[in-house]
């Protein structure tokens, strides 16, 4: 259905707040502080916004385009990544702080709910916080660490809140990539493993000593890429089904994009907390964080004109969508 209006004229304001709400005064106070120290206000500035504050206003369809298609776009989302590397900052800096668990938890509990109501309370944002939730309680009472029980008692008190949810696309993304992350990972990391692995009957002492310097990032990069893969793998029916795009660029995009991801998050956090006694140091922040921005920008769109970068498909039928994540939990399942 589509709701017309012959003019603007066809609208007035029935009411209005005394206020604007926190999270719209909140956003608009951000905006101005990630812009300090800043010539202009650019489409890299703009996606910041989106990326931190989950300002949408910015994400227009020829600018949201080229992340699309180098499906990066999943960054804009305040959805599970987003909200594990919140979480993820936070979490490091107490550690580092040398506070105990339970303290970490009842700190982190309430600031990822706090962020979550400061970008509007977006579905996906709840979702990723209720999963989020469930696993820092389990932490806190030292409970053996469960993703799958973790992810179905996500689902379930989502579900419970709103049933509507499981029609959503962002629910069935969200809970389908988590999902098969858990079962498949394993098994590519096991393939990994056996095709690197160093001959075990060549003597330490004989191996290449350029290997040992370039293990622990070879390590990290692998693992990026073999869980972008995962998360691929898990989202192509039903990106296909929503979007009528397969994005075979995903993984090499991601290896990318999630890590300036999370340092572009980083720097506008530390502008944020900084811009109100000491904005000096947040222009540096907001420099640092614009320019990894940029970086994130141009990174898609190259890998957006890559040959078969992406290609557009017919929408799957309900029957290919099941049979496809069947046979792959099943095969993932019994691995």
């Amino acid at each position: 259905y589509q709701f017309e209006a012959a003019s603007e004229q066809d609208w007035r304001i029935v009411a209005s707040p005394s206020k604007p709400p926190l999270a719209d005064r909140f956003r608009e106070w951000a905006r101005g502080a990630l812009a300090l120290g800043l010539p202009a206000e650019d489409e890299s500035l703009r996606l910041e916004w989106a990326l931190t504050l989950g300002w949408k206003t910015a994400l227009t369809e020829e600018v949201s385009e080229p992340f699309v298609q180098a499906a990066t776009y999943h960054i804009f989302a305040v959805d599970g990544l987003r909200m594990a590397i919140i979480f993820g900052i936070f979490f490091c800096l107490l550690r580092a702080l040398g506070l105990p668990r339970a303290v970490c938890g009842l700190v982190l509990l309430p600031l990822i709910w706090f962020y979550t109501g400061l970008t509007g309370w977006p579905a996906s944002a709840i979702r990723a916080t209720v999963m989020l939730s469930v696993v820092i309680i389990g932490w806190i009472l030292r409970r053996p660490s469960e993703l799958i029980n973790s992810l179905f008692a996500a689902a379930l008190i989502i579900l419970t809140w709103e049933p509507r949810q499981i029609f959503q696309a962002g629910f069935q993304l969200s809970f389908f990539v988590v999902l098969c992350i858990i079962l498949i990972l394993p098994a590519l990391r096991e393939l990994g493993r056996r095709l690197t692995a160093p001959d075990p009957l060549l003597p330490e002492t004989l191996r290449p000593r350029w290997r040992r310097p370039l293990q622990v990032p070879a390590e990290y990069v692998g693992d990026l890429s073999l869980t972008s893969l995962a998360a691929w793998i898990g989202s192509l029916p039903l990106v296909a089904y929503y979007f009528h795009i397969v994005t075979p660029v995903s993984t090499p995009a991601n290896v990318l994009a999630v890590p300036l991801c999370a340092l572009v998050l980083i720097s506008n956090l530390a502008s944020l907390l900084l811009a109100g006694w000491l904005p000096a140091a947040a222009e540096l922040f907001n420099q640092a964080g614009w320019f990894l921005m940029e970086c994130i920008r141009v990174c898609s769109h190259w890998f957006a004109r890559w040959p078969g970068a992406y290609f557009y498909v017919a929408e799957p039928t309900y029957f290919t969508t099941g049979l496809f994540y069947t046979i792959l939990l099943a095969v993932a399942g019994d691995d």
